[in-house]
């Protein structure tokens, strides 16, 4: 693949080159080359320019042969501004960079937003130690309702793709809907992971009304005992399982996601809440783990032996492979697991798996726009987009406007993005440097034939040893 030669120099420093030439402005059109060929693309105004029409005229080459797409598909895919931008980011951190496998953008992709430290539930295992109670010095901290439509701003104007809100609960903020709809006015894909329980239909309805494209609802257990237990509240099974049928009931969605903390409390309910979710019209469900920041770290009597973990990760991978060569049911894949796309990739002969935990390509909203071609398009790229993304293609955001390597890691803030700038954080953090290094992981991970699709979880690596590069000690293979 030419990308493999590009990682070796000195065609490495020619690469850096061209696509920094790709995403600079023409000094006489003021316009970079490749936003033109998309511009041309979807038949948006684009004025010819002497200066750079070849430019255009070759990317328009490079990128109809890279991505294999039709004139047809081409006119779809830069008609969606996530596809576009993602390009965009690629191309500038191949400039900033180099080519590399992992490969990281500039800026990231996806942003991970927990939006406020306030929450109506007191889930035992949260991260940020969120809670339903007042805590007046903790919500000062958070962003103003200016302030958040300004780091907004910034995050579309930097090249971002999509900002997904999270938490706490960012639906107990009143100002929520005003900066979901600033999100996707700016044409960053808008989505949200919330509890589920504030939502009724009008909250669902209002939702879509402003731009939230997908929605994920945590939903731990067929048991409302269990499940109320480990949110902290009673009740909130019941609440959060009428949310979810508020969402699937106007059907308006692009993505309706069920989110599962695995627990050995909970490991049985796993195959009836993957057929529950996809009765009640979820587009997909996801299995996570108790990851060791946080509340988390207290939690260890929660997690699943090794044993268990292997059984129900073939069990999910059977689940997933099944979906993807029938279309049945509904996608399951898993969340802070990323040695779950070697399991998928093993039971397929190495054909299906999921990149980055969160793309594989019979979503449908990939099909819709690149056809049965998208699942062949992302897995060309699985050795450059694959396994944890944290300081690749995605990072955190803490209610203060900090950036975070990773959501979950919200005691590690590397700089505000009002005053430092995203550009200078993404770039020149140290440990966002270093956690780039996927060939500097350390100890089976390092040693792994799977590192390029999957690398470990570095959050899980960071929470339990400090190092962000260690071995990843929840892999149960």
């Amino acid at each position: 693949m030419l990308l493999k030669l590009l990682e070796q120099e000195p065609l490495g420093r020619v690469a850096r080159i061209l696509a920094s030439h790709l995403v600079s402005a023409c000094p006489r059109c003021h316009k970079a080359p490749i936003k033109s060929v998309f511009e041309e693309a979807r038949h948006d105004q684009s004025s010819f320019c002497w200066r750079c029409h070849p430019d255009r005229l070759a990317t328009r080459i490079f990128l109809k042969r890279v991505l294999k797409l039709n004139s047809f598909r081409f006119q779809r895919f830069s008609s969606n501004p996530l596809y576009t931008r993602s390009v965009v980011a690629w191309l500038s951190g191949i400039s900033h960079f180099g080519v590399s496998r992992p490969q990281p953008t500039n800026p990231p992709i996806a942003i991970v937003w927990n939006f406020t430290y306030q929450c109506n539930l007191k889930c035992v295992h949260c991260y940020q130690d969120s809670s339903s109670e007042d805590d007046p010095i903790k919500n000062s901290k958070e962003l103003s309702t200016l302030e958040a439509l300004q780091t907004v701003d910034i995050l579309a104007k930097s090249g971002c793709g999509s900002l997904s809100f999270s938490g706490g609960e960012p639906l107990v903020r009143e100002d929520f809907f005003e900066v979901a709809k600033r999100t996707s006015d700016r044409k960053l894909l808008c989505t949200l992971s919330t509890n589920g329980t504030m939502i009724d239909h009008d909250i669902a309805e209002k939702l879509v009304s402003v731009g939230v494209s997908g929605i994920t609802i945590s939903l731990d257990s067929l048991s409302s005992s269990f499940h109320d237990e480990f949110r902290g509240v009673n009740g909130s099974h019941a609440k959060t399982l009428s949310g979810i049928e508020a969402c699937a009931e106007i059907g308006k969605f692009k993505e309706l996601i069920i989110a599962t903390t695995l627990t050995n409390k909970n490991l049985n309910d796993i195959p009836g809440l993957i057929e529950l979710a996809s009765e009640m019209g979820a587009t997909r469900m996801y299995v996570s783990r108790i990851l060791p920041v946080g509340r988390g770290k207290a939690l260890r009597h929660f997690d699943v032996t090794s044993e268990d973990r292997k059984r129900i990760l073939k069990e999910l991978a059977k689940e997933f492979v099944s979906y993807a060569q029938t279309g049945e049911n509904i996608p399951v894949m898993t969340r802070g697991m990323t040695y779950f796309a070697p399991q998928c990739a093993e039971i397929s002969n190495n054909q299906i798996f999921p990149i980055s935990e969160i793309v594989v390509g019979f979503e449908k909203r990939h099909r819709e726009i690149l056809g049965n071609s998208a699942a062949n398009l992302f897995k060309r790229f699985s050795e450059y987009a694959g396994g944890c993304a944290t300081g690749l293609t995605y990072c955190g955001l803490s209610p203060e406007g900090d950036v975070l390597p990773c959501a979950p890691a919200t005691n590690i803030h590397l700089g505000n993005i009002l005053t430092d700038g995203l550009k200078n954080i993404w770039i020149n953090n140290p440990i966002l440097r270093s956690v780039r290094e996927r060939s500097h992981v350390k100890g089976k991970c390092g040693k792994c034939t799977s590192k390029l699709i999957c690398g470990g979880c570095r959050v899980t690596a960071y929470g339990e040893s400090g190092d962000w590069l260690s071995s990843d000690p929840s892999c149960p293979y």
